[in-house]
């Protein structure tokens, strides 16, 4: 029985990890050292997302036929009062006829060029007679796709990049040309635009699918690296060096990120966020007691996590101090 104690106690000892004469753990603690770097100004194009209608070309279509033959008409009926007004042999009232008739024609024509106009934009591309006939013909062979793009809750007047992509995934297709939409969407308040895009796989007049676009202006802020960023309570935060050693955890908008981390507003130019031991100093903040500031030792040299300032609930200092930042208990 003391054999098999004593290569038990063998055994464990020879479990315990090796350390030079010189460590103790007060010097493990003593050398982590937190890295911080100062956050430089920054500028990032803003993503929108919105909902993209794919639209059938056949009421354009329709009311590119009615224009055209309305045209035809005038210039016939302009073609006969020039003819008219050069023979003295016809009476006048063949002349205010024919005259008449041309201002009918002509009535018409701007009838349905306002038409056009309210249903597809002050802007639309195929407002011009010489565009809009090719135009119409690409929409009709299949070539191009028409597109309703909707963005909710957005006051984007001139999206930048616009991007159509199949609802189950699937290849970008970038918009070619882009204007605003006569009317908004009830169903979905912001602002609407039409667009004209390559016909791409997978996508028919009828579909929706959903469209990634950039805001006309950039967003100006700095960075926060996303190694700065650590978890707590559902929020994200950052690690601020206040002073040499003391580092103060703040809150970070994740509202728009960006292939570094994320542009924010919250923080100024030079302010300097730690990138490497913000998840220590996390750990160290959620310890009880520790930094104690009522420890006047003066002998800890450690870099120093100060937790978020509480909000002014009303609560006593002696309430806040009493309620730990985290707890694991349920209840």
């Amino acid at each position: 029985m003391r054999r098999a104690a004593l290569i038990l106690v063998l055994a464990l000892a020879a479990c315990e990890e090796p350390r030079s004469e010189a460590y103790t753990p007060e010097n493990e603690i003593s050398a982590f050292k937190p890295v911080a770097v100062a956050l430089e100004p920054a500028e990032a194009a803003q993503k929108i997302d919105g909902i993209a209608t794919l639209v059938s070309p056949d009421a354009l279509t329709q009311l590119n036929s009615e224009i055209r033959a309305a045209e035809i008409a005038f210039a016939f009926s302009q073609r006969t009062v020039e003819r008219f007004k050069g023979t003295s042999s016809l009476g006048e009232h063949r002349l205010d006829n024919a005259e008449r008739q041309a201002a009918t024609d002509a009535t018409q024509v701007a009838l349905l060029e306002l038409k056009l106009r309210n249903a597809w934009g002050e802007t639309a591309p195929f407002l011009a007679a010489s565009n809009r006939q090719r135009l119409v013909d690409e929409l009709s062979s299949g070539k191009t796709t028409l597109v309703r793009v909707d963005f909710p809750r957005a006051v984007e007047r001139d999206p930048k990049n616009v991007r159509i992509a199949p609802l189950g995934g699937g290849e970008e297709t970038a918009l070619t040309e882009v204007w605003p939409a006569p009317s908004g969407n009830l169903a979905m308040p912001g602002t609407s635009f039409f667009g004209i895009m390559p016909t791409g796989p997978g996508l028919r007049p009828g579909d929706r699918a959903k469209v990634t676009a950039e805001r006309s202006t950039p967003t100006s802020g700095v960075i926060v690296p996303a190694a700065a960023m650590v978890v707590h309570a559902g929020e994200s935060w950052c690690y601020v060096e206040t002073e040499p050693g003391e580092f103060e955890r703040r809150r970070v908008s994740l509202a728009m990120p960006v292939a570094e981390g994320y542009l924010t507003k919250d923080f100024s130019p030079g302010t300097k966020v730690v990138v490497q031991g913000a998840s220590a100093l996390l750990s160290r903040e959620a310890e009880p007691g520790s930094f104690d500031d009522d420890d006047d030792d003066g002998g800890d040299e450690r870099p120093r996590a100060r937790k978020a300032a509480p909000k002014d609930d009303g609560a006593t200092e002696s309430e806040h101090r009493a309620t730990p930042l985290a707890s694991s208990d349920p209840d």
